[in-house]
């Protein structure tokens, strides 16, 4: 069963990444690792530090800091000192890198709202309750997983 469900985990990669690629497809006109770096803070709705952001998601500190820089000057972000370390650097988003997400956001919902107007109630209903265990489980997997003693 496990090998079942390996394979039925890998396949599902592939298909949600071109699905949301295309959802995604001209939604904001930034590059691709500028994309990442305003969504990343968007999602974790709160000001972080170059180091968190660089652990979240796997870039080099070097190749972040320009990033946020370029952002910065377009007006997405802004830095800040961090009061708890006078060494560190809060990024936040401002309004307008805040308004830039929303609108993305709009658009991809916008997007698979139309796409799902292919399938019938039934199918509705089967993809409803597969997205929700899927979540479901994998989070729970995920949990677990923390707790596993480290070899």
């Amino acid at each position: 069963m496990k090998d079942e469900i390996t394979k039925e985990y890998i396949s599902l990669i592939p298909t949600l990444f071109s699905s949301f690629s295309e959802l995604n497809k001209g939604s904001v006109e930034l590059s691709h690792m500028q994309n990442h770096v305003i969504e990343y803070i968007f999602m974790q709705q709160r000001a972080l530090n170059i180091k968190e952001i660089s652990t979240g998601l796997r870039i080099a500190k070097q190749q972040l800091t320009n990033m946020i820089s370029d952002l910065e000057a377009s007006g997405y972000c802004k830095k800040e000192p961090d009061v708890r370390d006078k060494r560190a650097v809060l990024v936040s988003l401002t309004p307008l890198g805040n308004e830039l997400m929303n609108q993305k956001w709009i658009k991809i919902y916008q997007r698979l709202g139309q796409h799902l107007t292919k399938l019938n109630e039934e199918e509705l209903i089967d993809l409803h309750y597969a997205l929700h265990k899927a979540n479901f489980l994998l989070k729970k997997m995920e949990a677990k997983g923390s707790e596993m003693p480290s070899s």
